[in-house]
Formats: structure tokens, sequence, C-alpha cells
């Protein structure tokens, strides 16, 4: 065990459990024995962490049962002093992670009065050396590397401020050994445990969803889980049935307690129709981890992998979460415009920002706006391969073998809609392969300006350009998945989706001078889009009627010319002037904002 000694009050402390050798570590659980009561939010991780607020003696023990079945338990101590009484620095915070992860730490200042920060500077002092980057001196990432057995790695971050005052405060990261099988569905994945240790399929949720020994060769040399095994939760329902909050929160795996306690919640409180358990009847199960970076769903285990960014109430459980960037966004650095998005109601922002430097809170209810659209959007995937009349699988077949004749023969939901209603610009598609694929750019690309692509763009019928994010046979899966998302907000929440393109935007650009070339709101109601979102419904949510569609608010140009914050405000015919009173915001917060709207989040 490796655990910090002492640590002031105030200050984040941490402890991690190794296996031994080639050892591998199974079931964890942290409890705290004695001391000044704290909070263990990775209770089921080989790391924990916490915050003690008093002085005294932490006691913690660890049961630890290795993977050969031997329990052990363990005890460490850590002493809490007084509270630092002039400006101190806290990382957050201590964790661990599996080779091949993509990690961050953040120092978080506590300041006198008067006083602000000189620097920050970032030292390894132990584990093997890895490449990090801190562009942001407050904030280290890094990919953590293989290694031969359980491993701890070790940093300091040092803060002087204004006043020439020093503080510094070390932090753990502990590396799991972990190999993969040839095939592996998975290049990494993270902890996670069966939110509810007694549901019916606890025992095999993560060994048939999320496991680096689940590997796929071909149709014949893989280890996928038999339907009777882990069947969809409609199986469970019971044929039509909707599924109970129950069914669905014994599908659950979370890296974190909280997560999973914050999803029952929203699921009581924030789906009075029923959508999304009527959705999730067509899945496996749901995976909630602070290291699932994009969010995605797999045909092969039929589950939903959620960013738990997407979950976190308060500034402890955001901690948890890391701040890693979706690797993708670097994709369109050499093009010459910028895209810009944003959720809208009543001709404000839908929901707030929230920056990655401030502590801060958010009510369940807010979760719509990005867990909901998220649900929206991976579940509409999942209804795709699984839709309500395609939920009686052959028990003896892999979720994978009964879905992958209908994949081959080019039936599913999404394969229908580019038949019947197919997007046709080549130029988007080119750009969807660099936009989201990584492919390099070609130079007539790179020359394309922001009135090109709205051009490109607003002559087809795609409600979002990430929906031309796959080309081939394949291509219609996020068109179909971006369509259901927008649809479903607009709806049930009356929240529009804005898209525009824009000059190229770079941090640090006053937001008058972000102009949009071309911009519409709620293109979802566009008259080629309607008929298209009609389909998506008879197929996979029948229980909607596709008329809804046609009341829909009718989509409204913006401005061209007029910058992305000053295209807020927006009446039909698009003749309004600027802000509204309401929205007499500081400079600091436009540029959050443009922030949160440049290169909009992806799926």
């Amino acid at each position: 065990m490796v655990a910090d000694s002492t640590i002031g009050a105030g200050k984040a402390a941490g402890a991690s459990v190794l296996a031994c050798a080639n050892r591998t570590m199974g079931e964890v659980s942290w409890s705290q024995v004695s001391g000044p009561a704290v909070t263990l939010l990775s209770a089921h991780s080989p790391t924990v962490t916490f915050e003690p607020q008093e002085t005294g003696v932490v006691r913690l023990r660890a049961d630890v049962r290795l993977a050969g079945g031997t329990a052990e338990s363990l005890t460490t101590e850590v002493t809490v002093t007084a509270r630092p009484a002039t400006s101190f620095v806290t990382v957050r915070a201590d964790h661990s992670v599996r080779p091949g992860t993509d990690t961050s730490l953040r120092a978080w200042p506590t300041l006198a009065s008067g006083e602000t920060v000189s620097s920050i500077v970032w030292t390894q002092l132990s584990g093997p050396t890895v490449k990090v980057n801190t562009d942001d001196q407050r904030l280290l990432m890094f990919n953590a590397p293989a290694v031969a057995a359980d491993t701890v790695l070790k940093f300091r971050a040092t803060m002087t401020t204004s006043a020439g005052r020093q503080d510094a405060d070390d932090v753990f990261v502990a590396i799991e050994r972990q190999v993969p099988a040839e095939g592996s569905l998975f290049d990494m994945t993270a902890r996670v445990h069966p939110y509810v240790a007694a549901s019916r399929h606890a025992a095999v949720l993560r060994g048939c969803t999320y496991d680096i020994a689940l590997y796929y060769l071909d149709n014949a040399r893989n280890n996928f889980c038999k339907a009777q095994v882990l069947p969809l939760l409609q199986e469970e329902a019971g044929a039509g049935a909707v599924p109970t909050v129950e069914q669905v929160m014994g599908r659950v795996l979370v890296s974190h307690d909280f997560l999973g306690a914050n999803f029952e919640h929203f699921l009581r409180t924030q789906d009075p129709h029923g959508d999304f358990r009527r959705l999730l009847a067509g899945t496996t199960a749901i995976v909630l981890g602070s290291h699932v970076r994009p969010s995605f769903y797999m045909a092969a285990t039929g589950a939903i992998y959620l960013d738990a960014n997407n979950l976190w109430l308060n500034a402890e459980q955001r901690d948890v979460v890391t701040e890693v960037p979706d690797y993708r966004l670097a994709f369109d650095d050499a093009l010459n415009y910028s895209t810009f998005g944003r959720q809208v109601k009543n001709n404000d922002y839908a929901r707030r920002t929230f920056p990655s430097t401030e502590r801060m809170t958010r009510s369940v209810d807010e979760l719509v706006m990005v867990l909901g659209r998220l649900l929206y959007h991976e579940l509409g995937h999942s209804s795709d391969f699984f839709g309500p009349s395609q939920r009686a699988l052959n028990p003896s077949l892999s979720i994978w073998a009964n879905v992958s004749p209908r994949i081959g023969a080019a039936t599913l939901s999404s394969d229908v809609l580019a038949n019947q209603y197919p997007l046709t610009s080549a130029e988007m598609f080119g750009l969807g392969q660099v936009l989201f694929q990584g492919t390099t750019p070609t130079e007539e690309q790179k020359r394309y300006t922001a009135a090109d692509v709205g051009r490109f763009f607003g002559s087809d019928r795609a409600s979002d350009d990430y929906a031309y994010s796959v080309t081939g046979a394949n291509n219609s899966r996020e068109d179909l998945a971006m369509l259901f998302e927008e649809f479903m907000m607009s709806y049930r929440h009356n929240i529009q989706y804005d898209i525009g393109f824009t000059n190229l935007f770079s941090e640090g650009m006053p937001a008058s001078q972000v102009l949009v070339a071309w911009g519409q709101r709620g293109r979802i109601a566009d008259p080629a889009v309607k008929p298209r979102i009609k389909l998506v419904l008879q197929r996979i949510a029948p229980w909607i009627d596709p008329s809804a569609v046609d009341a829909l608010p009718a989509p409204i140009m913006m401005r061209p010319g007029v910058s992305w914050d000053g295209n807020l405000v927006l009446t039909a015919g698009s003749a309004t002037s600027g802000l509204s009173a309401r929205r007499m915001v500081s400079e600091e917060q436009r540029a959050e904002r443009l922030r949160d709207d440049f290169r909009k989040p992806r799926h």
C-alpha cells in the first residue's frame, strides 16, 4: 500500500493498494475505521482520495480480493494537521487508471486576500517517466504507460504566489497492470463494478460488456456472451413492457457509486414519458465511467458507454472525471472555418456553462441538457440495431450474432433512412472524414470558406454535420442518431439546436469577431428534413405520433455577417438586431460561451 502519511486539513489525501508481481486485483472495497469523518467517493477503486476538514488521524481499511480468489485486508493511517494559514494549493484527485488511459490532474489554488498565482510547476517524483502536457499550468495530462506490475506514479505541484509564498501538494496516480487479449474489443478499460451488486445479471455484466479479455477475430472466433447469458433488457421486462427503473439499474456498471445514484435519480425525475426506459430496453448494459470519452454504443456487446462528465452534480463528484479532451477536437486544425453549435430555449442558452476552473454544482434537472441529450443519441444507436420490433433474440447466439445478418443485409433503420432519403453532399462527406476520422484535408478542403461549407450543408438534408462522420455502407448511423436526438430535445423539452459556420476561430478572439457565414436554428423542422425524422420515429420510437414532427417550431436562418453571439436572439425572418436585456453578460462570460459552443460536443 502507498499512502500520504500527513496532510493539511483542506487538502486532498490519497492511498493506493497494489497487487504484487504478476498478481491481479479483483474487487476492492475501502472503508473508514476511525478518525474525523471523510467521504470516500472512489471506495471501489484501488486508489481512494478524500479531503479531511478536521485534524486527527484518519484510519482506512482496504478489503481486497485477488483475481485468484485470495482475500486480504490492509489498513493505513493519515494524520491530518491544521489547515494552512496562508495561500496553499490542492491537487485533485488521487486515482487509479489502466495502461493506455489518458488522464488528468488539476491544481486548485486557495489564495490569501490580494494574492494571485505567479506560477505552478509540476514535477514527477516517482514511477516510470511519462510525457506530460502542462500547457495550462494548473492542469497536468498524460497517457498511462504499460507496466509489468501495478505501479504508482507520484507528482508534485508547486505554487508560487504574487507575494512570493510557495506551497506544494503531492498526488498519486496508480497504474493497474492490464494485458489485452489478441483481437481485444478495447484498447483499455476503466475499473467498473455493478451498481446493484445483487441484481440478476450482476455477475456477468462486466465480463460481457467491458472487459479487456473480450475479443473478436472473426464471426467464428470470439468470446462474446450469448444472449441467454446477458439478454437485452426487454427480455427481463417482458415483451412490449416498459422496464422499471429497478430493472434498468440492475444493468448499470459504474466506476463510482455516485454515478449510479445520479443516473437513477435522473430516471426517476426526468423521464415522465418513459422514453429513456423504453429505449434502454434495447440495451444489455449501461457503463458509466470516469474515463469513458467519448461516449459510444457498441453493437458487439449491446451496451452503451457514457462519459461521467454528463452525470456529476457537485464539485467533489466532478473532481473524479477526467479533463482530457475528446481526441477528435484537433482534427479540423488545418481547415479555414469553424463550426459552432448550441442548445437554445426562448432565445437564450438552454444551459449554463461550467468552467473547469470553478468549483460548481448543478441540479438533476440541468442534466437533461447533457445526459438527456446524450441518452437520446446513444439510445438512438441502440434502437437502430435493436428496435422495438427486433428485440426477440435467439438466446443461443451472441448479441452480435443476432444482429450481424441484418447489418450485412443493410436492413437496419439507418440503412432504410439512407436508401429512402440519402445524404448527397460529397463535399460534406469529405469534410466528415477530416473532422471525425482524422483524415488529412486536401488542399481544396483547406480553401473552403465558412460560406462554402454553409452552401454544401444547407443544400443537403442532414440536421448536423456529424451526420457525415462515416462514409461507406454505414454512413447513416450518426445521421439517424442526430435526427432523433434533436427531435426529442425539441419535442420533449422545447430546446432547439443552432448550427453555424464561421470564420476561423482561435482562443482569445473577441466574440464580436466570430462572424456567421451560414447558420440555422431548428434545422430539424426544415421541409427536407421532416420526412426523414418521421421515418426514424416510426421505426425506433413508435409510441410517438410522427405527426408531432409537423408541430416543430419553424427553422430560422441566422444573419450572415453578424457574430455568433449576436445571432442568439432570433425571430422569424431574422430581423432582430442583437442582444436582449437579460443577456447583458461580461466579456469573460461571452468568451466562456464561445469556448463551449466551438467544436460542438461529439458523441
